[in-house]
């Protein structure tokens, strides 16, 4: 992962927010735009190759979003700029850390008329990074899976009600790229896993402002696919907040 890669992924992303807001101005009626933030912070640890020993923490983390719905189909983007932890105990070359960024994004589909149950999938990519405070080395890795997701919404009201929503990332493949603190590189280690995200929250709508509070977790793991080793493994969960302008009709 490289600051340049990150940023041009970040661009793309604030260019397709841009161009998926104005569509409802020229869409059918029953289009309609959301457009957001996502903000939690969550509880979690890593644990990479070569570094047994975790890197725990709590990370404040906030993400881009926007989803587009046309009839019953919605398209949803989510792009989280970098965020890191720190481990608490040092070894020879420092702290051990960790940083993360992805974009997901989801095609689904409203399979009844109110719209309370949803189905779709679309694709993940992620960037890892963390350094080894034991031997100093660098981990660098660019992910990619098919995502499947569900989403069940539970009306209480006409503007509240609970929403759960699932993605399973069941094929994540990467190429695990090892640099030591001289910066001579090791031999790469191609790893393949899978990942789990899950969410739980209260919604209201305020005006044209709908609000989410609730929680959100994530199980992740892969494993080196000439060996078995684990690469890398990162389990966290905690509270989160949304608040998305919604633009069309409602």
């Amino acid at each position: 992962m490289t600051v340049r890669s990150v940023a041009r992924a970040l661009r793309a992303f604030i260019a397709l927010v841009a161009l998926v807001a104005v569509l409802p101005s020229v869409a059918r009626a029953d289009a309609s735009t959301d457009v957001g933030i996502f903000a939690a912070v969550v509880a979690g640890q890593h644990v990479g190759s070569d570094n047994p020993v975790p890197v725990s923490g709590v990370v404040p983390g906030a993400a881009l979003e926007v989803e587009q719905r046309i009839d019953r189909l919605r398209l949803h983007l989510e792009g989280i700029p970098t965020v890191g932890a720190s481990g608490s105990s040092s070894g020879a070359y420092g702290h051990s850390s960790a940083t993360l960024d992805l974009l997901n994004t989801v095609a689904s589909y409203d399979v009844d008329a109110n719209r309370r149950v949803s189905v779709g999938a679309g694709y993940q990519l992620i960037n890892l990074a963390n350094t080894n405070g034991n031997n100093g080395d660098v981990n660098q890795v660019r992910i990619g899976s098919p995502i499947y997701a569900l989403a069940l919404r539970f009306p209480t009201s006409a503007t509240h009600g609970f929403e759960t929503n699932l993605m399973i990332d069941p094929n994540l493949r990467g190429v695990l790229n090892i640099f030591t603190y001289q910066d001579v590189a090791r031999i790469p280690k191609p790893e393949q896993g899978a990942e789990i995200d899950y969410a739980a929250d209260y919604r209201w709508e305020r005006g044209r402002v709908v609000y989410r509070v609730g929680v959100r977790g994530l199980s992740y793991h892969t494993r080196n696919l000439d060996n078995g080793e684990l690469v890398d493994r990162n389990v966290g969960a905690g509270v989160s907040f949304d608040a998305r302008y919604h633009f069309g009709a409602k």
